[in-house]
């Protein structure tokens, strides 16, 4: 079977992209699926939430003339293909003329055969290194926070997927939908802004929606998934919801 990509893509910073990318990562692997991650993120907190200093990075799948390298292993089933805090490599690329996507979706190839997944944590903002991941994705997730700003820009985004799908880059591009993040359920204004997201884009929201928790925060200070060393109702609730969205995503491909 070859290795499928889920892009988690969205231009605005803040929304959970990473978090999001690391939980599917594990719920992956715990089903099984030998998973690599792409930190396609100039920030690299992908990488830093998995401690990635050493293996191949990311901006090496720009440069098709680079000395082979491999991801760096990080469990049995998991490995990454890493970025570091204001990577100047990656930084460069967003500079470079579009042409420039065409070497990723390539070289990623060389991996078919000892992935089952790949999951790539994007940047947030539209540019070269976004229009990448989705040129290489068969899969685009999307989370979103409920606010003014955030939801403003779902528009520009779903506009993006289709021109990429559209411009002939990557016509097969299947949108697994918007993940509503970071909710507050007790804001009336923040659920009547997720009632007119789903009035607008109908299915393509996700039935499910990940509220701001304490323990998700937590969860990620400790370097691990939600559901492991749960504690608490909150900290359960949180559990559910998360292995539950993962499920859909994972179930989705």
């Amino acid at each position: 079977m070859a290795m499928k990509i889920i892009a988690v893509v969205n231009q605005k910073g803040g929304v959970g992209k990473t978090t999001l990318a690391l939980h599917v990562a594990h719920y992956a692997e715990q089903q099984g699926l030998r998973v690599l991650l792409v930190d396609m993120d100039v920030q690299g907190s992908l990488s830093l939430f998995f401690k990635a200093s050493s293996g191949m990075k990311t901006s090496s799948l720009f440069n098709s003339d680079a000395i082979p390298e491999i991801p760096l292993k990080l469990t049995e089933n998991l490995s990454i293909i890493r970025a570091e805090h204001q990577d100047t490599s990656l930084l460069a690329v967003n500079q470079m003329s579009n042409d420039i996507i065409v070497t990723p979706k390539i070289l990623i190839k060389q991996f078919s055969g000892d992935y089952d997944l790949c999951i790539i944590d994007t940047a947030g903002s539209l540019g070269v290194l976004m229009t990448t991941a989705l040129s290489m994705a068969n899969y685009v997730v999307t989370p979103v926070s409920v606010g003014l700003f955030e939801l403003h820009a779902v528009e520009g985004l779903i506009s993006a997927i289709q021109q990429v799908k559209t411009s002939g880059l990557n016509p097969r591009l299947k949108h697994i939908g918007i993940l509503p993040m970071k909710t507050n359920a007790r804001s009336k204004k923040e659920m009547a802004g997720l009632e007119s997201l789903r009035e607008k884009y109908g299915k393509a929201i996700m039935p499910y929606m990940l509220p701001e928790r304490a323990a998700v925060k937590n969860a990620v200070a400790a370097r691990l998934p939600v559901w492991v060393k749960v504690r608490g109702v909150s900290h359960r609730k949180a559990a559910t919801e998360w292995a539950a969205a993962c499920k859909a995503i994972i179930g989705s491909i």
